[in-house]
C-alpha cells in the first residue's frame, strides 16, 4: 500500500523527511563522517533515520558503533572466506577498529564498499570522545 492509502500519516511523514534534512546538515564535514552518514544509509534505511533524531554526540557513537557490527557481520557472512582466515579477523575485530590503516575486502555491493573503506569508520571511531 502506497502513502496514500493512508493520507492521516502525511503529516508525520513530512516532518521526519523535515527533520532529516536539518539533521544532514549538522553531520560534521570530515570526509571520515560525511563516508559514515552515507554508509548507514545505504546499509540500513530505516535505522539510519531512527540514529538520526539523536543528539550529536549520541548519534555519532551509534552510526560508529552500527558501522562497525554491519563490517563484523559481513565478515561473518561472507561464504568465501575459509574458517582459518575469517575466525581470527572476527577475533581480533575489536582491535581492527583501532587501526585505519586496516583493510579486509569481503561482501558484495554496499558491505564490499563498507569494507574497502573501513579506514573512514576506524578514524571517526578514534574520533569519539571517552563516555
Amino acid at each position: 500500500m502506497g502513502v496514500l492509502s493512508r493520507p492521516e500519516e502525511v503529516p508525520a511523514l513530512l516532518r521526519l523527511k523535515l527533520a532529516a534534512g536539518r539533521i544532514r546538515r549538522q553531520i560534521p564535514p570530515q570526509e571520515h563522517w560525511a563516508f559514515a552518514y552515507h554508509m548507514l544509509q545505504r546499509v540500513s534505511r530505516s535505522f539510519a533515520l531512527v540514529i538520526q533524531q539523536l543528539g550529536p554526540d549520541l548519534r555519532n557513537a551509534v552510526c560508529v558503533f552500527y558501522l562497525v557490527l554491519r563490517a563484523l557481520d559481513t565478515v561473518e557472512d561472507d561464504t568465501a572466506i575459509p574458517n582459518e582466515v575469517k575466525l581470527p579477523i572476527l577475533r581480533d575485530f575489536y582491535r581492527h577498529i583501532y587501526n585505519p590503516d586496516w583493510l579486509f575486502s569481503c561482501g558484495a555491493n554496499d558491505y564490499r564498499v563498507l569494507m574497502d573503506n573501513f579506514r573512514q569508520v576506524s578514524t571517526a571511531f578514534l574520533e569519539l570522545g571517552e563516555g
